[in-house]
């Protein structure tokens, strides 16, 4: 479980990084604010949900010989004995990852918090007919979700009041703090990745100039909005982290961006090259990977094993021309005294596989029975609750570093109808599994 939530985020880290070059390399600089904010919410959400996508269904690739089931048989292991474990490093990493993500959450609720101290200490007022709350003392205005603040000095200043209130009008109106909201958890949940940040203050830096944008088509005159940004100070009433307010840091590149000429239809064409580019990619990539435990299944076949086919002598090359949608099963014998006693072979190993087709085939049955092949059973998923009492205290004392994973199959031979139970333990992060009679007593491993 562990290594499958690493490799998660890590295919979701990749994509926001790739995502983040391709704005800061060919979007950043461009005028089209409304489509910087769809291409950075974009980037946000195909990042969450892309690790999940069922990609090799999206770009089939060629078929390739694979392995549906297999079923090594070998000499067992001494009882009461499990795999080494070794230390769980995934579980390590995944643990301090999620440390840093939750330390982050705790810190953005503590921010919606401190909002919510600021409304209790606010009073609803009116504005040059716009609803505000007014703090006591100075500082500048902000706004968070559907609400404007202003300080009572503020409220004061007529000359800059008209362009910071449709400046955080602007914000209101557009739903600006959404983006805030989920751009913060990203980069939460994303922290050790230094495009998550970059992408985050790509997203604040675009809303101002949006707002700017907004505050100009409503009527100000643009010099002297730019002087009235000149003129705010920060200071008295602090404004909570998670609020739109006046910060120097990004004073310059909004000044640069209210001097910059708009960009020309011609550059929208970056848009058709950034974001299905990276997303072509980060595809391309997983559908590649999802292909490559086939292919090196397809070579991993060994030149010096005995073959058989659906029960019969075959060979390694009649096996590579089979369809691979046509494989039921492959078995690997690979313990000496069978291959010997029932092969009358010295080979290594004995490669048996069964085409879908003859599943149940006499010769298949047959081959099965006598070598004790995965064709001789059949598999049934069972409850948990199907490992009786003696079986768990038995799992208990002898396997006491190992856990149940929870997948138990009922074995049944199909000449006998004899039933075992097939149990799944867990030791570290390394599966094994041990093999029970329905009253309990322990089989093999």
């Amino acid at each position: 479980m562990a290594v499958a939530i690493l490799a998660y985020l890590l295919k979701a880290n990749v994509v926001l990084a790739l995502f983040a070059a391709a704005y800061y390399g060919l979007l950043r600089g461009l005028t089209f604010f409304g489509l910087n904010r769809a291409y950075l919410l974009l980037a946000l959400l195909f990042a969450a949900v892309y690790p999940a996508l069922p990609v090799p269904a999206l770009l089939p690739a060629p078929a390739l010989p694979a392995l549906p089931v297999v079923a090594r048989l070998a000499s067992p292991g001494p009882v009461g004995t499990a795999p080494d474990a070794g230390f769980d490093w995934a579980l390590l990493a995944l643990g301090v990852y999620a440390a840093g993500a939750a330390g982050l959450l705790l810190r953005l609720l503590g921010q919606l918090g401190s909002l919510a101290l600021v409304q209790a200490r606010s009073r609803p007022s009116w504005a040059l007919g716009q609803p505000v709350r007014v703090l006591p003392g100075a500082g500048g205005p902000f706004s968070f979700g559907r609400t404007v603040y202003v300080s009572e000095a503020a409220l004061a200043d007529a000359a800059s009041l008209p362009a910071a209130l449709r400046h955080e009008q602007a914000h209101v109106h557009q739903l600006h703090t959404l983006d805030v909201l989920l751009v913060q958890a990203g980069t939460a949940l994303a922290w050790l990745n230094p495009a998550a940040w970059l992408l985050r203050r790509a997203v604040l830096d675009n809303l101002e100039y949006l707002a700017d944008r907004a505050a100009l088509r409503a009527g100000l005159d643009r010099r002297a909005y730019q002087y009235s940004l000149l003129r705010q100070q920060p200071g008295g009433v602090p404004a909570p982290a998670l609020a739109f307010h006046f910060s120097f840091p990004t004073l310059k590149n909004r000044i640069v961006m209210l001097n910059q000429p708009i960009s020309t239809t011609r550059q929208l064409g970056r848009y058709l090259l950034a974001a299905p580019l990276v997303m072509a990619v980060a595809l391309a990539y997983t559908g590649a990977r999802a292909q490559m435990p086939a292919a090196a299944t397809k070579q991993s076949t060994p030149t010096d094993a005995l073959y058989y086919l659906d029960g019969q002598p075959s060979t390694q090359a009649a096996f590579k021309t089979l369809d691979p949608n046509s494989i039921g099963s492959i078995d690997v014998v690979k313990d000496h005294a069978t291959i010997s006693r029932i092969f009358n072979s010295t080979a290594p190993s004995v490669v048996a596989m069964t085409t879908r087709a003859n599943a149940n085939s006499p010769a298949v049955l047959a081959l099965a029975e006598q070598a004790n092949l995965s064709g001789a059973y059949t598999y049934t998923p069972a409850q948990v609750n199907a490992v009786v009492p003696k079986a768990l205290t038995y799992i208990t004392s002898h396997y006491p570093d190992s856990r149940l994973s929870g997948e138990v199959t009922e074995v049944k031979r199909k000449s006998t109808g004899e039933v075992k139970y097939q149990v799944q333990l867990i030791t570290g992060r390394r599966p094994f599994y041990v093999f029970f009679s329905p009253q309990g007593d322990f089989l093999a491993q």
